[in-house]
């Protein structure tokens, strides 16, 4: 029977995070459930990311925690009596999952349909021979492209379009990337295990443009077919090396404005023929021999590229399609930003700066894995960096890199390689490939060389050879002001000089505040680049004249965020920094941000209320504490970044909890969650571990209650500081004993906070802050799901161990138990 009005709407998560996704699709669904909670309508939102903060944010949402699988989905259809399932905000996961739910017949039957893509668009999209008539039909020039079923259809197309050739299993069981085949040998290799992972038993061949730039456009629509560009990016890397491990720059750097709008002009054809409400991103190949150019990739939903548009450009790309989701047209829509009346979302954002995505890697844990750069993403999360030219932007994206992974960079100590191993890793290219390409600067390559080498637009060249000839003046100009003054201007940080000078960090701070002058000034990130009036709260360091940033008023905190995605410091550090802003701002605080991760689910807008998307280095620190002189500075634990703070005298709270991990792979049966404050302690409740090292909530019986309250007791002559601790209980002979009690491990915070129905990154934050905060003790949630943590060793090619270590986690989801 169809009901007259979407009331019910489901929006589907992304699941746990792993390579390829972050926190930027939950991001993209807090901003979206915010503005819905607005309307009277019911929200549900389901993922099986145990790291997810919904269920912590004040608005009226219902979180479910299920697999993301089709029969979860169909149940919750059933029992929540759902008018609308949104998947815009769960990445390919939920497009794919839409998919299948269409084909079951379940939406046709219960008069479910989406919103923001339709199923027709959704089922286009998910085979690359359907989508390719639609591109025809607007006169898009096509990749040849086939859909095969078997080995020997494979091997005929392959033949007759010549090698290599890329395939990708349709509506596959994983999450899968292209995957490049050289020859026969390689296609029928990868063919077999393509067809296993493949539902429908089908993978899609197609002709390879490896060589080709790689170009994204962000774009809008909305009901009334009003479109937009957000935002074009490059790729430094051709067609060839995934999008998610090359860097990107934005705005285009080497495109001609016939190919800028002729790329501009078919992503915005491409939104209209799929009737997109909301987001689109797609990626083209482009040839830069006669400026012809492909489509790749259609993606109609929220993924890294628009978040990071979004961060480029100071558009609120996500707000303004919970808009126009709920009925708005761009023309309607406010920017809030914007101090004038008649400047509404319908503008094409302009940006007077260069911001770059660089890729970071975890390679230094996974020694085994293969570092080459191809179709399969590799990478475990990205930086970004604004500035006034390409080389500033690059070289504060370069720095970006904390100290402990700048070493996972460059696999290889470039200044050793041989002249055969450095040509080889040029034409091959491997984690870390910009400071090979510096060090093969450094050693005379040319330009035209090196483009040939590697297919990279020669113009990147020039930026980096610019880059070498200022190391060089200031490794022979020791305390020159003119060329510091220089380097500075062009991104080089005080450490990269110091390290040319062969002095200390500091001597350079002192040199460049006190003899030469030169301070960090900071500009406004936001989408008119100055032509309207415009408030912002986002801003990023330059050495300009003019500063754009006024200190904070009042009462104010500023926040170290946690920068680049790494394994062991991931969503659940995004979510533990979440709320501590949260509490922050409850405590009286106006909370101050440094963070510039892209796909950050704190640089939402107006959550903090003010962000620097700066490095998280030393010196940017004591930059933003000078310009802003908080009262206090506040961090996660301790690690690199406080340890050198302190050493400078700043004093920062850190909050006390592990940054890494709990007890690791140790036998234990029992897991107590209890607060010390001041030597009262409190049990928040108790949870099981298995075999599997997974977590179940259980309900402590009376006999294991009796067991426990005595151990809990006694447990504060392991403690000397308030907080939150773990309490790892072991079972022998049927007594329990403590095997350790340890602060609450960032890892396991999201997921415990949700079993025990409580906000421990908040009380932590409180108990840090104040010294106290007020315990409410809420029954444990029962459900049927247990907690595991997610691993990058399947992208990366390798057999997961036994028992890997938890601090290699690079997400956690909720598993069914039945």
């Amino acid at each position: 029977m169809a009901r007259s009005r979407a009331k019910n709407i489901l929006i589907i998560g992304a699941g746990p995070t792993q390579i390829g996704r972050d926190t930027e699709s939950e991001a993209a669904a807090v901003q979206i459930i915010k503005n819905f909670a607005e309307t009277d309508r019911n929200l549900f939102y389901v993922t099986s990311d145990a790291n997810s903060v919904i269920p912590r944010l004040d608005v009226d949402v219902k979180f479910i925690e299920a697999e993301l699988t089709v029969n979860s989905l169909i149940q919750i259809l059933r029992e929540n009596e759902i008018d609308v399932i949104l998947p815009v905000a769960g990445n390919t996961v939920a497009l794919q999952l839409s998919e299948q739910l269409n084909e079951s017949g379940i939406l046709k039957e219960l008069n479910v349909r989406t919103m923001g893509v339709t199923t027709t668009t959704i089922h286009n999209i998910n085979n690359p021979e359907l989508m390719n008539r639609v591109l025809k039909h607007i006169k898009e020039p096509t990749i040849p492209t086939t859909v095969v079923e078997n080995v020997t259809d494979a091997l005929r197309f392959a033949k007759r379009v010549g090698f290599p050739v890329l395939i990708k299993p349709i509506a596959s069981l994983t999450k899968t990337n292209r995957i490049k085949c050289d020859n026969e040998h390689q296609l029928m290799e990868m063919l077999e295990s393509a067809f296993k992972v493949s539902i429908t038993n089908q993978v899609a061949v197609e002709k390879s443009v490896v060589g080709y730039k790689e170009i994204e456009m962000i774009v809008i629509r909305d009901a009334e077919g009003s479109k937009l560009l957000i935002n074009g990016g490059e790729n430094f890397n051709p067609i060839g090396v995934h999008s998610g491990d090359s860097i990107i720059f934005s705005p285009t750097q080497t495109l001609t404005d016939v190919e800028f709008q002729s790329l501009r002009t078919a992503a915005l054809k491409i939104a209209e023929i799929l009737k997109i409400k909301g987001v689109c991103h797609v990626q083209f190949a482009l040839d830069p021999t006669d400026g012809k150019h492909f489509i790749t990739r259609i993606n109609p939903f929220f993924d890294r590229s628009s978040a990071f548009a979004a961060r480029a450009t100071g558009y609120p790309i996500a707000n303004v399609v919970a808009k126009i989701l709920m009925g708005q047209n761009l023309r309607e829509i406010k920017l809030s930003g914007v101090q004038r009346h008649d400047s509404l979302a319908l503008i094409e954002p302009v940006m007077d700066h260069i911001a770059v995505r660089f890729p970071t890697w975890s390679f230094a844990s996974f020694k085994n894995a293969n570092q080459q750069l191809n179709t399969r993403m590799k990478s475990t999360g990205s930086v970004m960096a604004f500035g006034r030219s390409a080389e500033e932007a690059l070289q504060k994206a370069i720095r970006s890199v904390d100290s402990t992974t700048a070493a996972e960079q460059a696999a290889l100590d470039e200044s050793q390689l041989s002249e055969a191993q450095l040509i080889n890793v040029l034409i091959h290219p491997r984690a870390g490939e910009v400071y090979y390409l510096l060090e093969a600067i450094r050693r005379g390559y040319t330009v035209d060389e090196l483009a040939k080498m590697t297919h990279i637009d020669a113009f990147y060249f020039y930026k980096l050879r610019h880059l070498v000839k200022l190391e060089r003046r200031l490794r022979y100009n020791r305390f020159d002001m003119a060329a510091l003054q220089e380097a500075k201007y062009f991104g080089f940080g005080d450490t990269q000089i110091a390290h040319l000078w062969q002095v200390r960090s500091d001597e350079v701070r002192d040199f460049r505040i006190k003899k030469t002058h030169v301070f960090a000034t900071y500009k406004g990130v936001e989408p008119t680049a100055g032509e309207f009036p415009y408030l912002t709260n986002t801003y990023y360091s330059t050495f300009e004249d003019e500063d754009e940033a006024v200190r904070t008023t009042g009462k104010k905190i500023l926040v170290l965020g946690t920068a680049n995605s790494q394994v062991g410091t991931n969503s659940a550090a995004e979510y533990t920094t979440f709320q501590t802003i949260q509490r922050c701002q409850k405590l009286g605080y106006k909370v101050i941000l440094i963070n510039n991760n892209p796909n950050a689910l704190t640089l939402i807008p107006d959550l903090a209320d003010k962000i620097y998307l700066e490095p998280l280095t030393v010196e940017n620190c004591l930059n933003i504490i000078h310009q802003e002189k908080p009262d206090k500075i506040i961090a996660q634990g301790k690690w690199e970044i406080v340890t050198q703070l302190v050493l400078r005298n700043v004093q920062v709270e850190q909050l006390p909890v592990s940054r890494t991990t709990r007890s690791e792979n140790i036998e234990a049966d029992y897991m107590g969650v209890i607060s010390s404050i001041n030597g009262s302690i409190n049990l928040f409740g108790v949870v099981g571990i298995d075999e599997d090292n997974m977590f179940i909530p259980i309900e402590v019986s009376e006999a294991l209650k009796v067991k426990v309250d005595p151990l809990i007791k006694n447990a504060n002559q392991h403690i000397t500081n308030n907080g939150i601790y773990s309490v790892i209980i072991k079972e022998n002979m049927h007594q329990l004993q403590i095997v350790s009690v340890v602060p609450l491990a960032v890892q396991d915070l999201p997921f415990l906070s949700f079993a025990f129905d409580q906000d421990f990154a908040g009380i932590i934050t409180e108990i840090t802050l104040n010294g106290s905060s007020k315990i409410e003790n809420h029954p444990i949630i029962q459900g049927d799901y247990r907690y595991s943590h997610v691993y990058p060793y399947t992208q990366f090619g390798l057999k997961k161990p036994q028992n890997p270590p938890f601090s290699l986690a690079i997400g956690a989801e909720f598993q069914s138990i039945k």
